[in-house]
């Protein structure tokens, strides 16, 4: 059997597939607001543990999930851990869902179909 190529340009981006699996880590109710809590400035585990009403181990674990996708760096202090955004990811991030889903797309899109209506 024949296989398949899709015939949608973002079907073939493999910046879907990056962009799909970045979604999917920051989707976590917890991890979204960690990362809204980061945007303030850099944080202990216990500040995000108790900033959140979550216990240690969850927050250390959303945590570790968001610094494996390389949304937060840890800085170690002692026996303390110091977590804070990694602004670049944040950014690429943005720019990849601007690019692939973004205004511009729709923006494009309204002013051709104002176009072709004779608008």
């Amino acid at each position: 059997m024949k296989k398949r190529k899709p015939s949608f340009k973002c079907a073939a981006n493999p910046d879907v597939d990056e962009l799909s699996e970045t979604l999917r880590v920051i989707s976590d109710p917890n991890r979204l607001r960690i990362l809204c809590a980061l945007f303030s400035g850099e944080k202990c585990v216990c500040e995000i543990e108790e900033g959140l009403a979550i216990s240690q181990p969850l927050a250390s674990h959303h945590l570790g999930v968001l610094r494996e996708a390389g949304l937060v760096a840890v800085r170690k202090e002692g026996t303390s851990s110091f977590y804070s955004l990694v602004t670049g990811a944040l950014k690429r991030l943005n720019r990849e869902f601007q690019e692939i889903l973004g205004e511009q797309k729709l923006l494009d899109r309204s002013l051709e179909r104002g176009v072709s209506a004779g608008r």
